[in-house]
Parts: structure tokens; C-alpha cells; sequence
């Protein structure tokens, strides 16, 4: 378990790096679907970077640094484990370093619980409304009552009011983010945030990259003609 949490740790400590790298150098480009690549790129490389060792004559600041928490986990981790599993021993003290590990997975659980509970309510939500299929495997889904409209994987709800007075423009919206595949874009964000929730920069990632996607959706429906002042625009921008 040690071992994996050093990996998380660096795997935080390098998506913080890429994504302020972002936010400097990227975020004012109006370039949305490069912008969602490199958003993507960066939780890409935090995962992968810290997999790969690098070796150089003479440790730098920084790499002095890392492998001293290592070592330090390590440590702990091995004072924490008996030496003779078949001797009687007193019971040993919590260490420091369980604590934080109970405190992380405690983290995960509730995550865990709350995706399922979300799940659990979405999946309601789509299967309670009236269903009509659209083109390329779309299905929408129509509810009496109000709710703000919104799409997931190959289903879009949309409240009948909604889609009454503005359906042509909520459709071609949602169906923009279907097209691009952002729901996919932003499981994978979920699942950095599932096992990097105290890093902030994983949260802010996926703010991130949920703005990049109501952009290019506004894109999307402002290409088919409907007016830049539209309210589902306006009210996208505000979304963002």
C-alpha cells in the first residue's frame, strides 16, 4: 500500500505542475479542442511520469526531496509490519503514516459511496421519463417535471418545457457533447479525482475541462446558426 501511495503522491505533485503549466500558458486559447487535449494530456502524463525512473549522476533538489518521503514511508510502513508474525506480541501503536492511509481510504470510500448514489440517481432519472430515439443511437428523454437539461454518454434529458420553447437549440447543444464524446473526458477525470481527491488540482482539472466542453458545444450551436445571444448560450457561458 505504501508504495502505491508514494506513486499517487507523485502522480498529484505532477498534475499540479502540468496543470498550473496550463493554466499560464494554455487556458486564454480559444483553441477549445487543443485545449481539451492538452487537459487530457495532462492527466495522461501525471499518471504515466511517475512510472518512469530517471537516473542522473548527481540527485538535484527536488529528487532529494522525493526519494527522502519515500524512504520515510517505506520506513514507517516496514516499522508498522511485525518481524516475527508467529511470535506474541503487544499490540503495536497506529503510526502516523496508517493514520494518513485510513484517512485516504477513507476519502475513497465516501467517494465511492457518493458516485454510486449519484449513479443510482441517474439512472432513475433517465429511466422514469418518456423515451424517443434520435439519430446515431441518441435517446431523449423527456420529463414533466423541471430540471435543467443536460446529456450523458447517448442520452439527453430535457425537461417538456425545455423542449417546447427551445428544444432546436438544447438538442443541437447536447448533442455537441455527445458527438466529442465529453462524458468520456470527464469519467476519466472522475476516476483521477476517485484516487486524488485531496489534490486540488484534479478538481480544478475537471472545472477545467468542463468548461473547455461547454465552449465547444456554444461553438457547435452557433455554427448551425442560432444567434451568439441566444439564452442557451448566455446560459452556457454562465454554466462555465
Amino acid at each position: 500500500m505504501g508504495v502505491f501511495f508514494i506513486y499517487i503522491l507523485k502522480s498529484s505533485v505532477c498534475l499540479v505542475l502540468f496543470y498550473l503549466f496550463f493554466r499560464l500558458l494554455l487556458s486564454k486559447e480559444t483553441f477549445h479542442r487543443f485545449n481539451r487535449m492538452a487537459l487530457l494530456g495532462v492527466l495522461f502524463f501525471s499518471l504515466l511520469i511517475p512510472c518512469i525512473e530517471v537516473t542522473t549522476r548527481h540527485q538535484v533538489e527536488v529528487q532529494q526531496a522525493v526519494l527522502s518521503i519515500e524512504q520515510l514511508l517505506l520506513m514507517a510502513e516496514l516499522e508498522a509490519t511485525p518481524a516475527n508474525v508467529g511470535a506474541v506480541q503487544e499490540t503495536p501503536a497506529i503510526s502516523w503514516v496508517q493514520i494518513v492511509l485510513l484517512v485516504y481510504l477513507a476519502g475513497i470510500l465516501f467517494l465511492a459511496c457518493r458516485n454510486i448514489y449519484s449513479l443510482i440517481c441517474l439512472f432513475r432519472l433517465i429511466h422514469s421519463g418518456k423515451h424517443e430515439k434520435l439519430e446515431k443511437g441518441v435517446t431523449l428523454v423527456v420529463h414533466n417535471q423541471e430540471i435543467a437539461p443536460f446529456s450523458w454518454m447517448k442520452y439527453i434529458v430535457i425537461s417538456r418545457k425545455d423542449l417546447e420553447e427551445n428544444g432546436r437549440e438544447i438538442l443541437i447543444h447536447e448533442m455537441a457533447h455527445i458527438h466529442h464524446r465529453h462524458s468520456v473526458d470527464l469519467l476519466v477525470a472522475d476516476i483521477c479525482i476517485f484516487f486524488q481527491w485531496f489534490n486540488p488540482g484534479a478538481w480544478l482539472l475537471k472545472q477545467e475541462l468542463q468548461n473547455v466542453h461547454e465552449y465547444e458545444a456554444d461553438e457547435t450551436v452557433i455554427n448551425e446558426g442560432v444567434n451568439a445571444a441566444h439564452p442557451i448560450i448566455i446560459g452556457g457561458m454562465h454554466k462555465s
